[in-house]
């Protein structure tokens, strides 16, 4: 996974940014206090949730779970979009999700049997 990003830089448009704070304003915190490195270090695993060419992350942090969407292209990686799932989200994650820890694996599992 780290291979795709290696090299490549992370950007977040300005109308991407907006559009976030307007729609998902508790989490645009995280890409607006510059405190995203905070997100990717709690990501938890991967998914594919909608899109093609887009890859989506649960993140654990804050007690709660966060997916964000980074798509990636041939210059640059570029933030698609940041919000707090609901556990039906969640479980259509759930059959295509790639975990980076058994543990972590077991706690989402537990949660959205909840």
């Amino acid at each position: 996974m780290r291979n795709i990003f290696h090299g490549k830089t992370l950007v977040v448009s300005k109308k991407k940014s907006i559009k976030i704070r307007g729609n998902h304003p508790n989490e645009a915190k995280y890409i607006e206090e510059f405190c995203f490195q905070k997100l990717l270090d709690s990501s938890i695993g991967s998914c594919n949730y909608k899109e093609d060419g887009i890859n989506n992350f649960i993140a654990f942090i804050e007690d709660q779970y966060i997916q964000y969407g980074i798509s990636i292209n041939n210059f640059r990686n570029e933030l698609t979009t940041v919000f707090k799932p609901s556990v039906r989200q969640l479980r259509k994650c759930e059959s295509s999700m790639i975990f980076f820890t058994k543990k972590d694996e077991e706690i989402f599992k537990a949660y959205i049997k909840n």
